[in-house]
């Protein structure tokens, strides 16, 4: 079943919510798809504390019933350059629902309109075909590909760096109005 995109809301990814993100990244998908390995609850905690540090702007994905479904991120912030790289990881269950697409978009926009970013990119395992498309149907371009650049379950995959410029999501989006804005 799919969400309505008024239902989702970004907030602010807090302590609490550890707990949760360590669970979905130990995840065998989650594991599998971007090639990481188990991590203690004391590293995602680092993790989590080395994002806030380096002030990347780190949201906790709700669903309709105002539960935590996933996190998404813009990080490595260059005002200078107008550019930001994101990501965005949902708790296994709450995966092929919609709220990925939501959230991106509602990012995204944050990212544009509010950062006033040039441009977003990201980089994802070729072995990640679904997110793939999800990037691709937002608007994102593949500009370019390593191969066998990531190693995972046994096998090597390619890794994909994709982006999206402000100016295509303006015309993606509907001529520069805003897809979303940001609900607290």
């Amino acid at each position: 079943m799919r969400v309505d995109s008024s239902n989702v809301k970004l907030r602010a990814f807090e302590t609490e919510d550890v707990k949760a993100l360590h669970g979905w990244l130990n995840d065998a998908d989650s594991i599998a798809l971007v090639g990481r390995t188990p991590v203690t609850y004391e590293q995602t905690v680092q993790h989590v504390e080395k994002k806030q540090k380096n002030k990347d702007l780190v949201l906790g994905i709700e669903n309709e019933d105002h539960q935590l479904v996933g996190w998404i991120f813009l990080q490595n912030i260059e005002f200078e350059h107008g550019r930001a790289s994101i990501g965005i990881l949902l708790a296994p269950e709450s995966r092929g629902r919609g709220y990925g697409s939501i959230a991106m978009r509602k990012m995204i926009d944050i990212g544009f309109q509010q950062l006033r970013l040039h441009k977003i990119y990201l980089t994802t395992r070729g072995i990640n075909q679904q997110a793939i498309r999800l990037y691709q149907k937002l608007g994102f371009i593949i500009e370019g590909q390593l191969r066998d650049h990531a190693y995972s379950d046994g096998r090597y995959y390619d890794t994909y760096f994709m982006g999206i410029l402000a100016s295509e999501w303006s015309d993606y989006s509907g001529n520069g109005t805003s897809v979303t804005s940001m609900q607290a």
